[in-house]
């Protein structure tokens, strides 16, 4: 009699070089192109989309210089605007806002830092990439594996084709 597998961690990929693992509890791990661990957050400890962040309210994420909170949209949102979420981000504020045409917005200091789509087939692209440093590429990695208010991020996609 065979024993059952052992579960495993999934782990991702951006187009941007971020990487993403979940482990069996959920714990969700960012990681920069150089490998580096860069933020942890917990998903939920379930099989369906188990890693990215619940809708609505205030999470907390860790970074190696202390914990943030990021604001995922409304907790019981009408609008679509209500999906709009924020981070605060080493004395910076990033706004996560959802546009027409399944876009997703991530502005700094009401200036652009990156544009994100998700395509009908469940694959994210990335439109524009204007991050000018670490910071913004954090909080770009944060939207693309972890926010998406309203929608699927990618490890909730991944969980789906699986």
């Amino acid at each position: 009699m065979m024993s059952p597998a052992a579960p495993r961690a999934i782990e991702l990929t951006s187009p941007f070089g971020w990487s993403a693992s979940v482990d069996v509890a959920g714990v969700v791990t960012l990681r920069d192109p150089a490998g580096q661990p860069r933020a942890t957050y917990q998903g939920t400890a379930s099989s369906s989309p188990a890693a990215a962040l619940p809708r609505g309210g205030t999470h907390t994420v860790r970074l190696p210089d202390g914990d943030v909170a990021l604001h995922n949209g409304a907790t019981r949102a009408t609008r679509r605007r209500d999906h709009d979420g924020h981070l605060d981000l080493h004395g910076r504020r990033y706004v996560f806002h959802h546009t027409w045409g399944w876009n997703t917005e991530v502005r700094c200091d009401g200036v652009r830092v990156a544009l994100l789509h998700r395509r009908t087939s469940r694959r994210f692209t990335v439109r524009t990439d204007a991050t000018r440093d670490e910071t913004d590429r954090l909080a770009m990695a944060l939207c693309w594996f972890a926010v998406q208010p309203g929608r699927e991020g990618a490890i909730a996609a991944a969980f789906h084709g699986l």
